[in-house]
């Protein structure tokens, strides 16, 4: 488990390796699943739960971690924070990727 920021701006990823392929949970602020992103072979394919954007976070991240590691990958993310303003936001896109670079180095 990799986590990044403090508070309310803490990012978490947790991987597992399931065969050949990759699962990345992604999650911060209240935890939930809002949303997936699946890359294998080139096919890009996302689902949201209704109301949510964290297929913004996933469709993100899945091509990042696809490219560099060569191996299918699902994305799973949940990330809540209550009225988020525009720099909330990018903190908790900043971890989030600070995650995946310190999961990139670690694997």
């Amino acid at each position: 488990m990799i986590c990044e920021g403090y508070g309310k701006y803490m990012i978490t990823l947790t991987h597992f390796n399931i065969g050949e392929d990759l699962l990345i949970i992604i999650t911060g602020g209240e935890e939930h699943i809002g949303g997936i992103s699946l890359l294998e072979n080139n096919s890009f394919r996302s689902i949201s739960k209704k109301n949510h954007k964290d297929t913004y976070v996933t469709k993100m991240i899945a091509p990042i971690i696809y490219n560099a590691l060569h191996k299918d990958v699902l994305v799973v993310c949940g990330i809540h924070l209550d009225d988020a303003t525009k720099e909330d936001i990018d903190t908790v896109l900043s971890n989030t990727h600070k995650c995946v670079e310190e999961f990139l180095k670690e694997i």
